[in-house]
């Protein structure tokens, strides 16, 4: 009964987890890029009933198009690729990418008319994206579970 009750203490025992916040500290990097991405939008394709909207639309578009491919070179792209095949020839093909991560820091170098597009050039000096400042975590009061 006791070596019973002995193991039981310590299978719950090592159930338990214990949680370890680690504090990094960002370093300036020895070279520093500078990223350039430029975005478009066709302004005409926008949806609007006049000109001017299609064309803060297209503004719009051609921003978020811009730090997408900033975006892309911070953290690279996600890609999925997916092929059917029936016996020697393919039936179908399908190809996702995905970019994900947040754009901080950057400089807007340029926006205006290009023809039938709207164009918007941004900068982002790798260097200052140790300067931007982070999110603090201050501790507060810990509540322990009767679980733990």
């Amino acid at each position: 009964m006791r070596t019973l009750i002995i193991m039981l203490i310590l299978s719950v025992l090592a159930g338990c987890s214990s949680e370890q916040l680690i504090r990094y500290q960002l370093k300036t990097p020895e070279k520093t890029h500078l990223l350039k991405a430029t975005g478009y939008a066709p302004i005409d394709s926008q949806v609007g009933p006049t000109y001017e909207e299609k064309l803060i639309q297209a503004q719009q578009a051609s921003r978020l198009d811009a730090y997408r491919r900033l975006a892309e070179q911070l953290y690279g792209q996600q890609i999925r690729s997916q092929s059917k095949v029936n016996g020697s020839t393919v039936n179908r093909q399908v190809l996702e990418s995905k970019v994900q991560g947040v754009v901080r820091g950057a400089t807007l170098v340029a926006n205006y008319i290009e023809g039938k597009f709207y164009t918007t050039k941004l900068e982002l000096n790798t260097a200052d994206l140790t300067t931007l400042g982070t999110v603090e975590s201050e501790e507060v009061d810990s509540e322990t579970k009767w679980w733990y």
